[in-house]
């Protein structure tokens, strides 16, 4: 009967210690769902970033070319300020050389 005692005794301590043991795997359990969960919105959360960020690169590009386009619109305005100055000058030497030539 004492045998009987300490194996029951041995048998109730391995419940308890077992009980722990399951006690802490289900806290460890919740932590891991939390985890999940919070993986979960911050995959949907980088996924709305990545859009947000497609989109601003989409602007920048469009407001890019704007940019450019009013970079050359002077360019463009001095280039012909530039050539009609030019064939002022050259239309002014021609008639210089004209009148000198007696035409």
């Amino acid at each position: 009967m004492d045998d009987l005692e300490s194996r029951v005794t041995a048998v109730e301590q391995r419940c308890r210690g077992d009980g722990r043991r399951l006690d802490k795997l289900e806290q460890e359990q919740a932590v891991i769902h939390s985890l999940a969960a919070s993986l979960q919105v911050m995959a949907a959360e980088q996924k709305h970033q990545t859009e947000a960020l497609r989109s601003m690169r989409e602007d920048v590009s469009r407001l890019d070319g704007k940019v450019d386009a009013l970079e050359m619109k002077p360019a463009r305005r001095w280039d012909g300020l530039v050539d009609k100055l030019v064939w002022g000058v050259a239309g002014g030497v021609l008639t210089w050389l004209l009148a000198r030539a007696g035409f």
